[in-house]
């Protein structure tokens, strides 16, 4: 570990330049400092386009969808980092598509959109064995993801590549 050099955080700037210049790169490894100035940034400019293309909805799905695109992408490689698999982000993404479709197909939101919404029916949709348990593996799986995403990168190289932190002594002076 003597002939290993730590490299400084990552600024906000160049973090975002690093997860657009890798907006599908799946593969590989990512820092936490890139991870989370990415996530700010994503959180900040998500607020301003909802409030800004609030009036057009499909402009605005599509680009989130594009955003949100960079996000997963991001945070793989970042479980990567810590030596997990990405399939840990493409659990959470089919969790969440399973409880949406779930709640569309039930009749929630028929419920809820009259003039006159029908709590009774709305919330025993909620009640019922799905909803509660797509919820909880939601949140184990989430946790687990935010869990690794916190830790520190492994040093060493590891099956996804080299370490994006952590550099030999040799290459840290170029």
């Amino acid at each position: 570990m003597e002939n290993i050099k730590k490299l400084p955080s990552l600024t906000l700037g160049e973090s975002i330049k690093s997860v657009l210049g890798n907006l599908t790169n799946f593969k590989g490894r990512a820092r936490r400092s890139e991870l989370w100035w990415y996530w700010l940034a994503y959180f900040i400019v998500m607020m301003v386009l909802a409030f800004v293309l609030g009036a057009f909805p499909v402009v605005l799905s599509v680009i989130a969808f594009l955003l949100q695109l960079t996000t997963w992408s991001v945070t793989v490689r970042r479980l990567h980092d810590r030596g997990h698999s990405g399939w840990w982000v493409a659990a959470s993404i089919i969790i969440g598509l399973i409880s949406n479709i779930y709640i569309m197909q039930s009749g929630y939101y028929e419920a809820m959109s009259t003039i006159n919404p029908n709590i009774e029916e709305a919330t025993e949709v909620l009640r019922g064995p799905v909803f509660p348990t797509l919820g909880f593996l939601s949140f184990i799986v989430n946790i687990t993801i935010f869990v690794f995403c916190v830790r520190d990168g492994k040093p060493e190289d590891n099956k996804y590549g080299p370490s994006p932190k952590y550099v030999p002594n040799e290459l840290a002076d170029e």
